[in-house]
């Protein structure tokens, strides 16, 4: 028996059950001498092949196959059709069968159809905005540096003196809102037509790779597209986070300022990981009823590896993979695949912080707090025995407890970082903060306390305009086509919001590069008048829910720094201050000095953490 038939090549997807095939064969066999069949007439079949066997059929125009005999053949089995067709979509192991020049020749051939497909499109419609010139096919992929781009576009944007500029690159088009202004058009008044969230392929399960080339994540809010796993997830995780629902913490946050500033007077050299267990602490109780006993839980690890994970792993969407998706199935060796490597590197930090806190919660059941992860689950059980679905499913829970921690815990120990850093620059605004909680009529400041001290709350609010941790934000996507003032914007564009460009604006803030808390006083009452920095927490629809528990947490363990301590550089041996701008603006750690305002001081917060310790025992 012969099997013949001229080739017809479309790049499709390898069928799950055949996976050592490169596609589906669709051929018509014919019978032959010597061969017995049920009917010798030509049999029309649908079967799996090993391209190998077919010599590169991409360099013929015919080919010709012979089978062992194929006696009583069931055409059922094996389905029918005609010509060879591989199904759907191109697939990474058809790269190990094709040619390098036939992969150039078909790569080059794409670019060039969407060029032109691009330019026929563009004649019809308004002009995109003001983009630096790109390279020939590679468009803006090499000119948008991998380190501190934001800054990068804030040079662009006066170059051209435009506020919003227009990239692309492999067919991924972003746009980068350099000014307040725009961005509170398009994200906040328009809003709903930029909800969405572009497709973060670094970050998603790869559906047809190996589980080993993805970050690990569970569905989670931060990264969810617009539509109904987005708006249940919102839904479930709002409501504790609300404004006037977040008192319910504050005493686990009190609690672990003390707990924190204590740790840093008596250990001033390891005072960062006093820094990261006030962070976690508060989180991994919330989301999980779980306590971090020492600075050597194994939670200050965990919560330190994803912090690493994510903060280094560069602005959201702006991988290569991201902006052209098809590189996902090359080799990891490759020298521009470190992002995919990294991801690969880094994964079992994010499944670690998904996956360890939840088994420890689910081993206490009957954990005391009422922690989301409790909460959600008693839910979860209720629904399975009175037979009821459940829409917010396990891998949903652990995903939006997993919210919870990563975002609260990196954000808040990065940006305490931060403070303690402008502290000790700063003596002054030091000085002025000491002076301000010295008037307090309590020794040591509570949440009542906080209100009665405008310039601590200054103080936050010029670190986050002075270094916003996510200086681009995290990407929103456009929905449906856009004009912005005589622009055009296509649909499914990233939209990147240069938060740094916004606070740095010296048309807005004078001498935007000072840390000067005071700019934002009233010019009667020595200040200059200047607005607050907007944009840190996001903007509209994708506005943080966690905003109001991460500013607590701030205020008071600041307010309770400022009360007990003076901060100074090291004794001996320099700051070592040194920043990192992949993804996120962050201080890596540095040395600093940290000494009792007073022995009375020292001695009350020594006494309110030894209170605290009696509580707790007496709790268990």
């Amino acid at each position: 028996m012969s099997i013949v038939g001229s080739t017809s090549l479309k790049w499709g997807q390898v069928s799950r059950k055949h996976p050592r095939y490169a596609g589906i064969c669709m051929l018509t066999v014919l019978p032959t001498s010597g061969c017995s069949m049920i009917d010798h007439r030509a049999l029309q079949l649908e079967m799996p092949i090993d391209i190998r066997q077919l010599n590169h059929p991409s360099h013929q125009s015919s080919f010709s196959l012979y089978l062992p005999c194929l006696t009583g053949t069931d055409p059922d089995s094996t389905s029918m059709t005609l010509l060879l067709s591989f199904k759907q979509h191109f697939t990474y192991q058809l790269l190990d069968y094709l040619t390098i020049q036939s992969t150039i020749l078909l790569l080059l051939l794409g670019i060039s159809t969407y060029q032109v497909v691009h330019f026929l499109r563009a004649r019809n419609r308004p002009p995109l905005p003001t983009s630096p010139p790109g390279e020939f096919l590679l468009g803006h992929y090499r000119l948008v540096p991998e380190d501190a781009a934001f800054k990068k576009y804030a040079e662009w944007s006066k170059e051209y003196n435009s506020d919003v500029l227009f990239f692309e690159t492999f067919g991924t088009k972003w746009i980068v809102l350099n000014s307040l202004e725009s961005a509170t058009e398009l994200l906040e008044k328009r809003g709903s037509n930029y909800a969405d969230r572009p497709r973060f392929v670094m970050f998603e399960d790869f559906q047809l790779m190996e589980p080993t080339h993805r970050m690990g994540w569970s569905p989670t809010l931060t990264w969810l597209r617009w539509g109904p796993k987005y708006h249940l997830h919102r839904k479930v995780l709002q409501p504790p986070f609300a404004k006037s629902k977040v008192g319910q913490y504050q005493d686990y946050q009190l609690r672990e300022a003390l707990i924190c500033c204590k740790s840093m007077l008596d250990d001033p050299e390891n005072w960062v990981i006093a820094v990261r267990r006030f962070a976690v602490a508060i989180v991994l109780k919330i989301s999980y009823g779980l306590n971090v006993d020492s600075p050597d839980s194994q939670w200050i690890k965990l919560a330190e590896e994803s912090a690493e994970a994510i903060g280094k792993s560069g602005p959201p969407a702006s991988s290569i993979m991201d902006r052209f998706p098809l590189t996902r199935y090359l080799p990891t060796w490759l020298p521009f695949m470190e992002r995919l490597r990294y991801a690969r590197t880094w994964r079992h930090a994010i499944e670690d912080i998904t996956r360890l806190p939840f088994e420890a919660a689910m081993s206490s059941p009957t954990s005391p707090t009422k922690s989301f992860v409790h909460h959600r689950m008693a839910i979860h059980n209720s629904n399975l025995e009175r037979s009821i679905p459940n829409d917010f499913t396990i891998e949903d829970i652990k995903g939006a407890a997993a919210t919870i921690v990563i975002a609260g815990n990196d954000t808040t120990a990065a940006t305490l970082m931060l403070l303690v850093l402008y502290l000790l620059k700063n003596p002054h605004v030091q000085s002025l903060a000491h002076s301000e909680i010295s008037s307090l009529p309590h020794n040591l400041p509570t949440f009542s306390s906080l209100p009665s001290l405008p310039f601590t709350h200054l103080l936050l609010q010029e670190t986050y305009r002075l270094n916003p941790l996510s200086p681009l934000g995290i990407p929103h996507s456009s929905i449906q086509p856009d004009t912005y003032k005589g622009m055009y914007i296509p649909p499914n564009t990233i939209i990147y919001q240069n938060i740094w460009a916004m606070n740095h604006n010296p048309s807005i803030y004078s001498d935007p590069d000072d840390f000067i808390p005071e700019r934002y006083l009233p010019v009667d009452q020595g200040g200059r008048g200047e607005p607050l920095p907007q944009g840190n927490f996001g903007f509209g629809r994708r506005v943080c829910i966690g905003r109001h528990l991460a500013e607590n947490s701030l205020m008071i363990v600041l307010a309770t720094i400022l009360a007990t301590m003076e901060i100074g550089e090291p004794e001996t041996g320099e700051v070592g201050e040194e920043w990192s701008f992949r993804g996120q603006a962050i201080v890596m750690p540095f040395r600093a000095s940290f000494r009792p305002r007073s022995d009375k001081m020292k001695e009350l917060l020594d006494e309110a953490v030894k209170k605290l310790d009696e509580e707790e025992g007496e709790d268990r």
